[in-house]
């Protein structure tokens, strides 16, 4: 059994104001010719399938013909997709009745029975080139608000559905391998702070590789945009973004995990790259220069021209100030001139009092460089002259969450 786990696409997300769907276009006929060449049987879609609880029209139309070409070219493709942070679960799960559900399983949010999350209907069994019941995966969406207790007991309630959902497995096809996935911080990966939402489950914002009971042969993560593999009793690995969602992604090396299991044991894997669509640049490559040696490397830069407009580099610029530089981005602007890029930021960053420049690492972010619950904690401790107690620092965090995903519409729908 060939399976292709991949997440984190963020159809109709845009960059500093830049339409990505040039590089979203490239990088699904690119994942369309790797099915084809890896001879895959499966194609898992761990979570944040949109970038908004509303996509724009252009990112579901994306979706949809992508969905229709992949059955098209490769009629016995089983797809699984299940629903992220990112996304509103009823939205995700629109086209679900137009879909051929022999093939295309569609898990916006957890399902329910009885009013609670019901584990064993997650289950979607997938058949291999013969036809041939061959592997079961437990697709597991983002936990809502709604689905697990708030405080002391929400990652043990999660544990539990991961548990029960194996269980049914054991029971409904106990010969063949299960594979779970997941939309959540696993404790030990990397975050890329400037494009992922902080998540709150259960009133906790990172969760024990422990959470997942041993007897699964692979679990499949997404939420976290560089490709990585976490410690635990069983494979466990987020396949990351395709391609760079912020600018601090510029370094990431972007994959797709081909997963293969026989049936014995964990499942085998391995990284498959995805060709970076467009490039990041950054002036200088690290730290910062001062104003005119700043406004010098972007008129010196050289760039081939691309073939499309939509896929000229993006360019970060990054200066030291001594004092504030109100027209700054003006100037780089004019500095450019026909340089075929998009300048997607300029960083101004003051020097303070003398500490590293290097990458910006030590020195005060701009507004729109942080998150929300680092301004909700510089105020508190503004005007009360302390870091905010833990359980009003998670009260926030979900009510944070709450404003990002929007209500929990689908209750009705699941139930």
């Amino acid at each position: 059994m060939r399976i292709l786990h991949t997440a984190d696409w963020h159809l109709g997300q845009e960059l500093h104001g830049f339409d990505r769907g040039a590089e979203h276009d490239r990088f699904l006929v690119w994942l369309l010719d790797t099915l084809d060449d890896e001879a895959v049987d499966a194609l898992i879609v761990a979570g944040d399938v949109y970038d908004t609880v509303n996509p724009p029209v252009a990112a579901q139309q994306r979706l949809y013909r992508f969905l229709n070409t992949a059955l098209a070219r490769r009629p016995g493709l089983d797809i699984v997709i299940v629903g992220g942070n990112h996304d509103g679960p009823s939205r995700l799960e629109l086209p679900a009745p137009l879909l051929d559900r022999s093939r295309i399983s569609i898990f916006g949010a957890l399902p329910r029975s009885d009013g609670r999350p019901d584990p064993a209907r997650t289950l979607v069994p997938l058949t291999d080139a013969t036809g041939r019941t061959a592997a079961v995966v437990a697709a597991i969406a983002y936990p809502r608000p709604g689905d697990l207790p708030v405080d002391g007991g929400g990652a043990a309630a999660l544990s539990d559905i991961y548990a029960e959902a194996l269980s049914a497995a054991r029971d409904r096809f106990p010969d063949l391998p299960v594979i779970a996935t997941g939309h959540l911080h696993v404790t030990g990966g990397d975050v890329s702070a400037e494009s992922e939402r902080p998540v709150m489950i259960g009133g906790e914002e990172a969760l024990s590789p422990d959470l997942f009971p041993k007897g699964y042969a692979y679990i499949a993560l997404g939420h976290l945009h560089r490709a990585q593999g976490l410690k635990a009793a069983m494979p466990l690995r987020y396949a990351g973004a395709p391609f760079p969602m912020s600018m601090a992604e510029r370094s990431y090396r972007h994959s797709v995990v081909l997963v293969e299991t026989d049936g014995q044991g964990p499942a085998a894997h391995r990284l498959i790259p995805v060709p970076r669509p467009v490039a990041f640049l950054r002036v200088p490559e690290t730290g910062a220069l001062d104003p005119e040696a700043a406004l010098a490397a972007v008129a010196g830069l050289e760039v081939d021209l691309p073939e499309s407009p939509d896929l000229r580099p993006y360019l970060e610029v990054v200066v030291a100030i001594d004092t504030p530089v109100p027209d700054l981005r003006r100037r780089v602007a004019e500095a450019l001139g026909d340089v075929p890029v998009r300048l997607a930021r300029v960083r101004a960053l003051s020097r303070g009092s003398g500490g590293s420049l290097a990458d910006g690492a030590s020195l005060p972010p701009a507004l729109d460089e942080i998150g929300p619950a680092e301004v909700f904690a510089r105020l508190h401790r503004q005007r009360f002259d302390a870091d905010p107690p833990d359980a009003l620092a998670r009260a926030f965090a979900e009510l944070l969450a709450d404003a990002h995903t929007g209500p929990d519409t689908d209750a009705e729908e699941t139930a």
